[in-house]
């Protein structure tokens, strides 16, 4: 998979070979391509893709007029809820911009409210740049949607629909008529500014509520604490192979250790580094049987190698005899280990944890390494000799285990990734835009605010308009500033 500097390169190209062949066609007068221009609504900028649009015009329309009332409750609900989100974004924003100032920067400290952006290869996996850019998609749609539906509520002209792509990042704006928004009392006027923000709260609140609720609504055909399903394996992995786990199955167990979930299947892992490997109780006619050993060595680990290097399969294991009684096996036995594993249900720790007619053998292993062995429904279990750590960090398992064979086990996955990408999305554009800065939102949230407060002491709407920008600027110095602070932290 290309990594985020190739991509980058990559996008970089693209956008100025574009931008190289547009100023050449416009600079020839080349009729064919101005025409494509004009009627497809594209201009080419420097890194930046431009589209503009009237096609949704009549859809906004027919949004706007649905349930009126309804409507007109909705974004007043809107208004109340985003000028109750603004003390809280200002707080976050200036309590942000102030840790990075003080102990980002100077102290390497971090802090733990961070409002930064979130760039894939940066702070987020390239892998995710699928679910990046759909949930920046999603955002903006629902965020001009709102902005659109209560323009027509408020019989403002919607001049068009505008795409907007910098890099490869995009961003949806809604044209409307400027003459006509300045005419409209403020409260008015707030109806439209703020319906972005509501809706972007709104998406989050779904967004979340979905996650939370995802296995009451997968219930009829995914199970949940009967296991869990791999996921994805890392092609480095020591469990892939024909042996090995495969994508899709079902863990039911790790050792001794039951896995009913995520959270289960992570302790068996801890449980398994934090504890040596368990002795397993089998009989002497099995070791009689299998025995392959050779003269043991010591190694420099601290285990007993008994084990030539033919018996791929086999592993040195020790005998733990009674005191009291006379060694019925040697010392060390060299045994198939998955034919001891299968061959009983009993473990030990000493030899007095099994049962009569039964011996302890312990596999000799340095303290590094475990013998591990998952149990898999409808499959064979899967032996591994490693560290644990191997099989937490290259194995990926989900709660939600496929009722039905033809169910892709990915769904439930990629509905939680999606959620999770749109509720830290979706509340970050809100918080952005009910800030008061230049290019968001809140710029004109924040003068219809000071038109509204200000309106029977300031008499001169200038004077207000000036207050308003006075805020405006100082919101923007906070939000670039800690944009710059982060920057700069990143960069030394």
């Amino acid at each position: 998979m290309m990594d985020s500097l190739t991509i980058f390169i990559i996008v970089v190209l693209i956008h100025c070979t574009l931008f190289f062949f547009d100023t050449f066609f416009k600079s020839c007068s080349h009729n064919p391509y101005l025409y494509f221009l004009e009627n497809t609504g594209l201009q080419v900028e420097a890194f930046k893709v431009r589209w503009f649009t009237t096609a949704f015009n009549r859809f906004f329309q027919k949004c706007g007029f649905w349930r009126p009332k309804l409507l007109d409750c909705w974004f007043t609900l809107g208004i109340r809820c985003s000028l109750a989100l603004l003390p809280v974004a200002m707080y976050i924003v200036i309590r942000t911009a102030l840790n990075a100032w003080l102990t980002g920067i100077g102290t390497g400290g971090t802090s733990s409210l961070v409002l930064e952006p979130l760039v894939p290869g940066v702070n987020l996996p390239v892998s995710d740049i699928g679910y990046y850019l759909a949930t920046l998609i999603t955002c903006s749609i629902v965020h001009e949607l709102g902005h659109a539906v209560a323009a027509v509520r408020e019989d403002v002209h919607i001049d068009g629909t505008g795409l907007i792509v910098v890099l490869i990042v995009p961003f949806m704006c809604v044209h409307l008529n400027t003459q006509q928004y300045d005419s409209l009392p403020p409260k008015r006027q707030l109806r439209i500014t703020c319906a972005g923000v509501w809706h972007n709260f709104v998406l989050t609140i779904a967004a979340m509520s979905v996650l939370i609720l995802l296995p009451v609504l997968l219930y009829p055909f995914f199970d949940i604490g009967t296991g869990v399903t791999v996921r994805n394996i890392q092609q480095a992995s020591p469990l892939l192979g024909p042996s090995g786990l495969q994508t899709g199955d079902k863990v039911l167990a790790l050792n001794q250790c039951q896995v009913k979930d995520y959270d289960t299947w992570y302790q068996c892992i801890q449980s398994a580094v934090n504890h040596a490997s368990p002795g397993y109780c089998v009989s002497s006619d099995l070791v009689k049987e299998h025995d392959e050993s050779i003269a043991a060595e010591q190694l420099p680990g601290g285990a007993i190698e008994c084990c030539s290097a033919k018996s791929s399969d086999h592993l040195c294991f020790e005998y733990l005899d009674k005191e009291e009684n006379m060694p019925e096996l040697p010392p060390h036995t060299c045994l198939p280990g998955r034919v001891v594993i299968e061959s009983t249900d009993e473990i030990c720790v000493t030899a007095s944890d099994c049962s009569v007619g039964l011996h302890c053998l312990k596999p000799s292993l340095d303290n590094h390494t475990r013998l591990l062995y998952i149990k898999r429904a409808n499959a064979k279990m899967v032996i591994f000799l490693g560290h644990p750590s191997e099989v937490y960090h290259t194995v990926r398992v989900s709660d939600f285990v496929p009722v039905y064979s033809i169910i892709p086990p990915a769904i439930p996955e990629v509905i939680m990734q999606m959620c999770k990408y749109l509720s830290v999305f979706s509340a970050g554009l809100a918080i952005i835009n009910i800030i008061p800065c230049f290019y968001f939102d809140g710029q004109y949230i924040i003068q219809a605010i000071c038109n509204i407060l200000l309106a029977h002491k300031v008499k001169h709407k200038s004077v207000r308009n000036a207050i308003a920008v006075f805020i405006t600027v100082c919101g923007t110095i906070f939000i670039f500033g800690n944009l710059l602070s982060i920057t700069l932290f990143a960069i030394f």
